[in-house]
């Protein structure tokens, strides 16, 4: 049977051996080795040859972000995992990781030398299978911004458009959300799989890259036409209708699902309230949330889009949207905005 190669790179010693041994626990993997820096892990990657690199980020001599973009100029290069930290500083770097081109990231519990990393085994173990299998190397940016031109022009009117995402999530979101134009006639609200802290970074960055104003989803707020909304972390967020008789957010506390915030609640919320007039999206990521909610979507009348496979880092969500016959149209993401225009243009322009 072969087993995935695995290279372990952290400085500290104790989370090297909490990780190899997590791994190595698993009979599908195989830890090849180890590193304690980023100069380190560059001529083991060399030398061994690994399927999947656990990185951390803060190491002496060359940190892990430094190490990842001489990795990803390699021809044979490896699927990279981060090591991250809850921390706003580890947010911040874990989402430039994810946007070069990194699988996933997995968090420590609590600290560099945290003995409770054994609590994440399983994830670990799920996501490195997962590495081993994708290719994260894909680059939508330059493709994207040359669509731009091509847009019809936008009629205003009543509806929403509710995006879902997981892993290779955030590099999608970041190449699709600043390609809808200023004045776009409806609003936007968006679930991805990740925690809070991260979703606080996410919104920073993409308030500087879009043409929309993008803010982080708050309870009790009425939602407008032109503004992304991005749903928080560790919470569930759905769409209402107040005591005033306006579309507005409800944000409830997630204690039971791994998948938050969840993409099913938010669809299947925007469906009772938006009805034909909602335009689901399940961009890549990896399980089946948001397939209930895109089957609310089609019942209630609206119309639902798929990221394709070739696009998708991992061909998830999409792949269960579709299997299930809920998938108005399959596109690659660099068309998915235009589509949309298509859909909010009545035949005569």
């Amino acid at each position: 049977m072969h087993k995935i190669r695995v290279l372990v790179v952290d400085d500290s010693f104790f989370m090297r051996k909490i990780i190899s041994d997590i791994l190595s626990g698993d009979p599908g993997l195989e830890v090849i080795g180890e590193a304690v820096d980023g100069n380190d892990a560059l001529e083991k990657i060399d030398k061994l040859r690994p399927e999947v690199v656990t990185l951390d980020y803060e190491m002496p001599h060359l940190n892990g972000l430094e190490a990842f973009k001489k990795i990803v100029e390699k021809t044979n290069r490896p699927s990279v995992i981060v090591v991250s930290g809850y921390v706003k500083e580890g947010a911040e770097v874990t989402l430039k990781f994810l946007e070069a081109g990194a699988v996933d990231f997995i968090l420590k519990p609590s600290g560099s030398l945290s003995l409770d990393m054994d609590k994440v085994g399983k994830e670990l173990i799920e996501k490195v299978k997962i590495a081993a299998s994708v290719d994260p190397y894909k680059k939508f940016h330059n493709q994207l911004r040359a669509n731009t031109a091509k847009m019809l022009p936008f009629k205003k009117g009543q509806g929403v458009v509710v995006i879902g995402s997981s892993t290779g999530g955030p590099a999608a979101l970041q190449a699709l959300l600043p390609i809808f134009p200023e004045h776009f006639p409806l609003p936007i609200v968006v679930a991805q799989h990740l925690p809070e802290a991260f979703i606080r970074s996410f919104v920073e960055r993409l308030a500087k890259d879009c043409q929309l104003k993008v803010v982080r989803a708050e309870d009790g707020i009425e939602i407008n036409p032109g503004v992304i909304y991005m749903a928080p972390g560790g919470n569930d967020t759905e769409i209402h209708m107040n005591i005033e008789k306006k579309a507005a957010l409800r944000v409830i506390e997630n204690t039971k699902e791994i998948e938050t915030p969840s993409v099913n609640k938010l669809m299947t919320s925007a469906a009772d309230v938006y009805g034909e007039h909602t335009i689901g999206v399940i961009l890549t990521g990896m399980g089946k949330d948001g397939s209930i909610g895109m089957g609310e979507i089609k019942k209630k009348g609206g119309t639902t889009l798929v990221q394709d496979k070739d696009t998708s880092v991992i061909y998830g969500m999409g792949k269960e949207v579709v299997d299930l016959g809920l998938a108005d149209e399959i596109l690659p993401l660099d068309t998915i905005v235009e589509k949309i225009s298509e859909i909010l243009t009545p035949p005569n322009g």
